[in-house]
């Protein structure tokens, strides 16, 4: 491991305090968090054992079906990474409406552990020409940075140069690890859930691995931290300065810690944690026992290239019962930054989830470091108890309210927030106790799932969650897939017997965490799938009724176990699908080609026969599906017409039917209009907005300023724009209003404010329902017996307000 003097980069930029933190955090639609519903898989259909994974870590982890992206997560260079696999990541963030929640990227094995990179970042030391296949996700905010050439020494701005947690969000531009409105980047955490290749681990490996990362959460294990100082000063020096003081604070937060004299903590069976700096290390033959949730990693230069025989790969200790791991893909230098500081330990151990105590330990952002294991795992964190007791269990219909209950388990913690997902978008957020509204005239027919997360007011903000489910019935509409068996190996051909109720009926469709599996125009059908194509482990299916107003309607989930073993016979001819899928306009689509065939997934070519007339294709996608860009200004509708061919023979050619449509438009600033007049304190007064005009975010203010102090006065609405003399001054709000009830106190400033509150709703009905997509006008009214005018009544000027999802 090479080395070269340098300085050591230090944070020096102001810290924001907590309070402000909290404010900006308090603004987005979905907070930091660390289960299933912050995680996307990103999943190889084309590999076994990329779906096994993908299956198993869902089913383990209850990840929602909507954050699962089928595409190879590799490219052949960093080049084509920014063009096809992050433009097709941010489409798919779009077009799923999980953007706002989506905090960890998860690679699943079966692709390769590195994305080609040289180049691009410069080093004083060894050239750099590998980042890290997480790595490289990573930096999905900032690929126009990378692109025009970084230092190997660029500061992650997650970073902490304290003892200090904060809880990590994607949404959130970080600065010295804490939020902030400028010079501040944003980030994924990514890793790979396991390397199956050549000197990686094995697939039972990997999921014993899921198995005990799960079991591990929220319940505080008994163990040590074990941090070695050994006699590489090379592979030890750069980290061993701080392991007695990050000892002592680990102790200090009621963990255990020891700093030790050797490689590895041999004849120790309670390790929750090893840090050391060794080039071989024989951790498959050492006296020692990882406990679940343990985190462990040697400082050297080829522990994740596994395409080097060389040193000792961190696949070992996975392999020995860890949760986690990290390691160089290519030589690193042994600068301290490119790897975990000790704090790592620390950060784990007051609460952060394993890829958040990484990442907030990795002082430069990890372009050649490479996080293996399950990014999830929070041993030490007081997980919130959730639960909603009053679910409907009978088909509802029309505007329903739920009544979350939740409690903090951190001591002297409170819930500070509700989010509530519906089939694993955010609809609605809230407090506790709080009646929270949903309208499921907007969810559509049929099996719709819940999941309630409580976050609390700690510097972590662990988050508990709820799942559950309900059926709707407004129209009568209904999807059914019943299984004629429900176990069998990928040569298995599993057929389901699928129908839907209601009329204009488009399509059945077979699908697997929206993945499209199997189409029909008809209704009752049979569809099938191989067992090859769902892959292996506890995978999932659904029917879905596709009706010609759009409305799409799901069965209940199934529940199928497909045996590892087995193969395709190898003697049916493929049959591709044809069917129909909306695009939305201004990015990139990920576009599933399906098909029915018996042979291996590695042997199926598809080839595009004619290409749509107002998209681009991406080069190099070679598996079932095809990335899409939609020209400027496409509009309409579109097809891509295909086959797939495989060694029993060529399907007859099927086509995609697009139907352009533009994305949902971002909540707008709200628009002052209308005038006001003179008041007596001489001026008018204004109304203005706070927060935004998110029906999700629930966190909009009305607010008015200049007018008389100490007098009553209330806001109302309504749908149209006038200017009526009324009063002293005009009447901005037309048609039929509503009074937002009761009148508020105008404070000694002349300031009075509002909440807007979504989840309890205005004082009014019918068509004063505030929905996303609508525009109502707000004014102020107020008492003012002395003002000019004699007709003791003033009004501010009016708001126009569009609000969104």
């Amino acid at each position: 491991m090479p080395t070269e003097p340098h300085p050591r980069s230090q944070l020096r930029a102001s810290r924001i305090v907590l309070a402000a933190g909290a404010a900006l955090v308090a603004t987005l639609a979905a907070l930091a968090g660390g289960t299933g519903e912050n995680a996307l898989l990103l999943v190889d259909p084309t590999r076994s054992e990329s779906l096994w994974a993908a299956n198993y870590y869902r089913a383990a982890r209850q990840i929602p079906a909507r954050n699962v992206l089928y595409v190879d997560p590799g490219a052949v260079s960093y080049q084509a990474f920014v063009s096809t696999n992050i433009a097709g990541l941010f489409g798919f963030l779009a077009e799923r409406g999980i953007a706002d929640h989506i905090d960890y990227l998860v690679v699943m094995p079966g692709t390769n552990f590195f994305v080609s990179a040289p180049g691009l970042v410069s080093d004083g030391c060894a050239p750099v020409t590998r980042f890290g296949i997480a790595g490289a996700y990573t930096t999905a905010f900032i690929t126009n940075v990378v692109l025009g050439g970084v230092s190997s020494q660029r500061t992650n701005r997650y970073y902490r140069s304290n003892n200090d947690v904060y809880g990590f969000d994607s949404e959130i531009s970080w600065l010295s690890g804490m939020p902030t409105a400028s010079g501040g980047e944003r980030y994924f955490i990514s890793a790979m859930l396991g390397y199956t290749g050549a000197l990686g681990n094995t697939m039972p490996e990997v999921l014993a691995m899921i198995d005990r990362s799960v079991a591990v959460d929220g319940i505080f294990p008994v163990g040590t931290t074990y941090f070695m100082h050994t006699t590489d000063p090379l592979r030890s020096g750069p980290r061993d300065p701080y392991y007695p003081s990050v000892a002592a604070a680990i102790i200090a937060a009621g963990g255990n810690a020891q700093v030790l004299f050797d490689v590895l903590p041999l004849t120790h069976h309670d390790c929750l944690g090893v840090m050391t700096g060794w080039a071989d290390p024989d951790i498959d033959g050492a006296d020692m026992t990882l406990l679940p949730g343990c985190f462990a990693d040697h400082l050297t230069s080829f522990a994740g290239n596994f395409s080097s025989s060389s040193q000792t790969k961190m696949s070992r200790w996975i392999a020995k019962g860890a949760s986690g791991t990290c390691g160089a893909v290519e030589e690193p230098c042994n600068y301290a930054g490119k790897f975990p500081h000790a704090r790592m330990h620390l950060f784990y151990r007051k609460g952060l989830s394993l890829g958040e105590a990484w990442f907030r330990s990795m002082q430069y952002v990890p372009f050649q470091n490479l996080l293996l294991g399950d990014p999830l795992t929070r041993p030490f964190t007081w997980l919130p108890v959730v639960d909603v007791p009053d679910l409907p269990k009978t088909a509802a219909s029309g505007t329903i309210s739920i009544h979350p209950l939740a409690t903090a388990m951190a001591p002297g913690a409170a819930i500070e927030r509700l989010e509530v997902l519906v089939d694993g978008v955010t609809v609605r957020s809230g407090l506790p106790g709080q009646g929270i509204p949903l309208d499921t005239g907007h969810l559509g027919d049929g099996w719709h799932e819940v999941r309630v997360l409580a976050y609390d007011d700690t510097d972590v903000r662990a988050v508990g969650r709820w799942i559950g489910w309900m059926e709707v019935d407004n129209g009568g509409r209904i999807a059914s897939a019943v299984p004629a068996i429900t176990s069998g190996d990928q040569g298995t051909r599993f057929d389901f017997a699928v129908s839907a109720q209601g009329s204009a009926l488009t399509e059945l469709r077979l699908v697997q965490s929206g993945r499209v599996l199997a189409t029909s125009s008809a209704s009752p059908d049979t569809l099938s799938v191989f067992g090859v194509t769902l892959g292996p482990g506890p995978a999932e299916v659904q029917a879905e009724a596709l009706y010609a107003d759009g409305e799409q309607v799901r069965s209940l989930p199934i529940q199928l176990d497909v045996s590892a073993s087995g193969s395709g016979s190898g003697t049916l001819a493929p049959f591709a699908h044809d069917y129909h899928r909306k695009v939305l306009t201004g990015g990139s689509c990920i576009v599933e080609l399906p098909a029915v065939f018996d042979d291996t997934l590695d042997s199926a070519a598809f080839t595009l026969v004619t290409p749509p007339s107002q998209a681009i294709i991406a080069a190099g996608n070679a598996g079932g599906y095809r990335m899409i860009t939609p020209d400027p200004g496409a509009t309409g509708t579109d097809t891509l017409v295909w086959r797939v061919t495989t060694p029993s023979g060529n399907s007859a050619d099927a086509t995609v039917y697009i139907e352009y449509v533009d994305p949902p438009a971002p909540c707008t600033t709200p628009v002052v209009y209308c005038s006001a007049k003179p008041n007596s304190t001489g001026g008018p007064a204004a109304i203005g907005s706070a927060g935004t005009a998110s029906v999700i975010g629930n966190d909009f203010y009305l607010e008015v300023f200049g007018a008389p102090p100490n007098r009553l006065g209330l806001f109302y609405y309504g749908p149209d724009q006038v200017q009526v003399p009324l009063g002293d001054g005009y009447r901005c709000v037309g048609g039929a209003s509503f009074r937002l009830t009761p009148p508020i106190l105008i404070d000694a400033f002349g300031i009075a404010s509002r909440k807007l509150d979504f989840n309890e709703g205005p004082p009014a009905s019918g068509a004063s329902a505030i929905r996303p997509g609508s525009t109502w006008n707000f004014q102020f009214w107020y008492r003012d017996p002395a003002g000019p005018g004699g007709t003791g009544y003033n009004l501010s000027d009016g708001l126009s307000v569009k609000f969104c999802p």
